[in-house]
């Protein structure tokens, strides 16, 4: 009778959330070199797919995945209940209602890139949105850079959208527009895989500089790590692995 009472609750323990050997946790992200490499599916490698990996590795029965999709799907898959959390993205009111935030991990900047063959004297910048409002800008569709410069843009009717980095450089290149206001990282790993480091130039005072961090749903449960989270990464912070994978584009 001891045995089989015993055999039960063992039974009833490997049944009960978190207490199997590893919980897995799904993650999603959309294709975006150099942060995610790859398309839809299982990304190749890239900057805040490593920077999980660093993180799951100092929590003790967590493991991660992670699927590339389109941004707004991924979005919507984790408010459902369909993934586990976000790779580090920027907070905001309206995805705090559905997912917990990590602390800030990776610092990203916001820049304005020029063609230099459209301005060989270069552009410098003050600061001021007005001061470049007689120009073109490009951004992607659907993202969000600041948004001062970009209302600047808007009322004078000089914002072009596009659905790629690719695409944006390309219209640069022709001169259907004047800049490109991307994150840095993204500029620099699209003019090098394009091998154009000539053709364009980053301005040199950033847009914006934000902070990204780790999304935990709180519909599946996942929010109950972010504690290990914040410990891994304040380690990862102090023996400065953290900056190595930032410092490590591809």
């Amino acid at each position: 009778m001891m045995r089989s009472v015993a055999a039960a609750l063992i039974a009833t323990a490997l049944l009960m959330p978190g207490a199997a050997a590893a919980d897995e946790l799904s993650f999603c992200y959309d294709p975006y070199p150099p942060y995610t490499l790859g398309s839809e599916g299982a990304p190749t490698g890239g900057l805040k797919v490593k920077l999980l990996e660093a993180v799951v590795a100092r929590i003790d029965g967590v493991t991660a995945r992670v699927e590339l999709l389109p941004w707004k799907r991924c979005q919507q898959d984790v408010k459902a209940g369909m993934y586990d959390g976000i790779l580090p993205l920027f907070p905001n009111d309206e995805r705090r209602t559905y997912m917990a935030f990590s602390d800030p991990t990776i610092h990203q900047d916001s820049v304005f890139w020029y063609s230099r063959a459209h301005h060989p004297q270069g552009l410098s910048w003050d600061g001021d949105a007005t001061t470049l409002s007689h120009l073109t800008l490009g951004m992607l569709r659907g993202s969000y850079i600041d948004s001062a410069v970009e209302d600047t843009f808007s009322v004078v009717q000089r914002l072009e959208r596009a659905d790629s980095v690719a695409a944006l450089f390309l219209m640069l290149e022709h001169g259907r527009i004047d800049l490109v206001a991307i994150d840095a990282a993204v500029g620099r790993y699209t003019v090098k895989h394009q091998d154009t480091h000539d053709a364009f130039e980053q301005v040199e005072r950033p847009i914006s500089t934000r902070a990204s961090a780790f999304g935990l749903s709180r519909v599946t449960g996942a929010d109950r790590h972010i504690e290990a989270f914040n410990t891994a990464i304040a380690a990862l912070r102090q023996s400065g692995a953290l900056q190595a994978i930032q410092n490590d584009t591809p």
